[in-house]
């Protein structure tokens, strides 16, 4: 009956072939028409089941807290010159205020200028509260060093958490320019009077910008003003802050900037797999018809069948975007696979059709006769292969089980389109052709070309088979050895092309800031909630950064006891107003308390050295030199004031007058006594860390080391786990995809052989 119906439609297509082939071709431009609406999505957290709990998470987070994906500017070059780009490049990016929520280079200082006090620990406090009690140069340096002491020289632990490091890289920042600008002072009598602004801010907070402690890389920071899921001005704002990039490269060519961050690497993604797609597909289609060309010495009929795969293809991804809404990074590739598979049905079909002209049959006998010979077996390997595809869909894994649904429909779709659109299309190119040649000139159709060493080798198997199976298992012996030293690569980043600056820079991170870009997310009911979360992330060694809103808000009890404190510092600021004169017999005092300062520096980078804190070490050494012949800039600021004692007296004077006024009011705005509470905090502190409800607060927890090293992913994960049971981000998702990878991939490989039909 099968070969009944598949001959009598050969015949009908034979006789037919120009209405065939109109029709073929409008029902699959019909069908290719409902394929508009499918994207593309690049995110592996797309191939994990939506209902996981981790994915929920992940999703629901993206969807209500855009901070969490952002785009960061790495510029690497000198400080001036980066800060100069950056000062600049900045206003330019906030005009694409169609893409562009906010973009952060340096700390959010007026927030800190009016809480910075309540904002600091109250031990700190206690530590540094005398510091406040005279401004002037000498009292100023004495109280510095006696809290430098108290605050790190004399704590065990003062360097056990990166918060503790930083905050130490901050205050030594903070010195070292100060130094430097109390050295412009003895050399400079022209020194302006802004620059002691700066020196006072820098002493008490650090450097703003965010920048590395070797003042080589400085990173800008672009929050979106659309979520992850939004293709469209992903691709869109990266491009046209690139454009920016590029239009700056002529004014500060010493400088190197790149993007990285999770939406350029989304935007990367996407822009290489869709070129990848592309190239891979072209390259695959005219391969096949290269090899059909050698191989059947002819021309016209691989081509066809090109023709064929490519409306073919276009009819599956109609078909498919009947059951999916977007591809991802399995699915994005299936033109080439059904390219690969789909070829076999047309060669079956031309190399039997083309047999039969040869031997003298007409059109219409030929293709009846090729129907029905050889459609059964393409029916059959196409049910076959479909259903092997189709039994990945028991995965649990939403990324294999659509593989195995897109490839599914993808085989059938082809092999649908061959038996209908093919046979017409040939017999149509051979009446058009034959309309082409003289009246009675006859067209000899070759013969295909036959691979005899392939009958060779099967007449050598069939005559010696001890041989042959001999050979084959010593070959399969060893290549099962090359096998088992093939090892998994759980570096996703690896899957990108190389090179690119989007995965380049994310090393320069963690160079730079013992920082990565792939980060755990908690969420949590309530302030206090969120509180207890990130002290106990702190203090995990693996951590490097941890943002929560409870960064910005203490809590009832702290900021009781650090008020008093703080009430101490206004009193001290209020009531000592006097600012003395240093002369001749001062000298002596400001150097012991210079050689003081340069000692404790010292200390503290020998601490760092055997701790193992490399960035603080090295921010020490650039204050006192590390090897013999660098700067100490103590030691040069003291040998400077010595040449010319009575210049130098001028210049420390004037530093003095100018900077005491400012550091009084800068601090007494500081030390403002008011609670901290929700409602006191700016929109762009609470829009990173509240949800749209206001009713879930965000965690983000980002570690020290490159996730994708598997062993330490793994580590991280379990020591976030242990903080909280609601975990997701990238660790927690990647290992799930791997574990259900894992078992999806045999219990669907089992499936599929217990599954497949016999051959006909």
């Amino acid at each position: 009956m099968r070969e009944k119906l598949l001959s009598a439609w050969g015949s009908y297509s034979a006789r037919h072939p120009a209405a065939v082939t109109i029709i073929s071709f409008l029902v699959f431009l019909i069908v290719f028409s409902f394929a508009y609406n499918l994207t593309m999505t690049t995110r592996w957290s797309d191939l994990l089941p939506e209902h996981d709990p981790l994915v929920r998470e992940f999703n629901t987070i993206i969807d209500e807290y855009t901070g969490t994906s952002n785009s960061i500017l790495v510029l690497i070059g000198q400080e001036d010159k980066m800060k100069a780009y950056a000062n600049e490049i900045v206003p330019e990016i906030e005009k694409l205020d169609e893409y562009v929520k906010r973009v952060d280079y340096r700390l959010d200082v007026e927030f800190i200028r009016e809480h910075g006090f309540m904002l600091t620990k109250s031990s700190d406090l206690e530590k540094s509260v005398d510091t406040y009690k005279d401004l002037n140069l000498i009292p100023l340096l004495t109280h510095i060093n006696d809290s430098f002491e108290r605050m790190y020289i004399g704590e065990e632990e003062s360097l056990t958490e990166k918060e503790k490091q930083d905050g130490a890289i901050n205050t030594l920042d903070g010195l070292e320019y100060w130094l430097n600008t109390m050295n412009l002072f003895v050399n400079d009598k022209s020194i302006r009077e802004e620059i002691t602004s700066t020196a006072v801010e820098r002493l008490i907070l650090g450097d703003p910008y965010f920048i590395s402690p070797d003042k080589r890389t400085l990173l800008v920071f672009i929050e979106p003003a659309f979520g992850l899921t939004d293709m469209d001005p992903i691709m869109k704002s990266t491009d046209a802050i690139q454009s920016l990039m590029d239009d700056y490269r002529s004014k500060y060519p010493d400088v190197y900037a790149g993007l990285t961050g999770t939406i350029p690497l989304s935007h990367d993604e996407m822009l290489y797999t869709t070129e990848d797609m592309k190239t891979s597909s072209i390259l695959a289609l005219v391969l096949v018809i290269a090899l059909f060309i050698l191989s059947f010495r002819l021309i016209t009929a691989p081509l066809l069948a090109g023709l064929n795969l490519i409306l073919s293809i276009a009819f599956a991804t109609g078909i498919i975007s009947l059951f999916i809404d977007s591809l991802n990074l399995m699915t994005s590739m299936f033109a080439v696979i059904l390219i690969g598979l789909g070829i076999d049905f047309s060669i079956h079909v031309i190399s039997l059709y083309t047999e039969r002209r040869s031997a003298g049959d007409n059109s219409v006998d030929a293709m009846s006769y090729t129907l029905s010979r050889s459609g059964a077996g393409i029916i059959t390997g196409a049910v076959t292969t479909s259903i092997a595809f189709f039994s990945l869909m028991i995965s649990d894994t939403k990324g294999i089980k659509e593989m195995g649904l897109v490839l599914g429909l993808g085989v059938l779709s082809v092999m649908i389109c061959t038996m209908i659109f093919l046979p017409a299309l040939l017999v149509l190119q051979e009446n058009i052709a034959g309309r082409w040649r003289k009246k009675g000139k006859h067209r000899e159709i070759k013969s295909g070309l036959e691979f005899r060493f392939l009958g060779d080798a099967g007449e050598f198997g069939a005559k010696r088979p001890k041989t042959t199976f001999s050979i084959a298992f010593i070959v399969t012996v060893i290549l099962l050895l090359f096998a088992i030293n093939v090892k998994f690569d759980y570096n996703y980043l690896n899957m990108e092309p190389e090179g690119i600056p989007s995965v380049v820079l994310q090393d320069s991170l963690i160079t730079a800031f013992d920082m990565s870009t792939d980060f755990v997310m908690i969420t949590g009911s309530s302030v206090e909630e969120v509180r207890e979360i990130a002290e106990k992330a702190k203090k995990v060694p693996s951590v490097s950064i941890v943002e929560s809103i409870s960064n910005f808000i203490p809590s009832d009890d702290e900021q009781a006891r650090r008020l008093p404190h703080i009430k101490k510092i206004r009193s001290y600021l209020l009531n000592n107003r006097t600012i003395d004169y240093i002369d001749n017999i001062d000298l002596e005092m400001l150097y012991e308390q210079l050689e003081r300062l340069e000692m404790n520096i010292y200390e503290f980078g020998q601490m760092a050295f055997m701790g193992g804190q490399e960035r603080v070490d090295s921010k020490c050494a650039r204050i006192i030199g590390a090897e013999e012949g660098d700067i100490n800039l103590i030691l040069d600021l003291i040998d400077r004031i010595k040449d010319d004692p009575e210049s130098a007296l001028s210049g420390l004077n004037n530093f003095q007058r100018l900077y005491v006024p400012k550091f009084r009011d800068y601090s007494l705005n500081m030390a403002d006594t008011g609670r901290i509470t929700i409602a006191s905090l700016p929109s762009d502190i609470t829009d990173r860390f509240i949800n749209k409800k206001g009713d879930r607060f965000l965690v983000t927890i980002t570690p020290r080391e490159k996730v994708w090293d598997m062993e330490f992913m793994k580590r991280f994960n379990e020591q976030m786990e242990r903080i909280s049971d609601k975990i997701t981000g990238t660790p927690p998702l990647f290992i799930r995809l791997v574990e259900l990878i894992a078992q999806d991939g045999v219990r669907a490989a089992a499936l599929a052989i217990r599954n497949s039909p016999d051959p006909p």
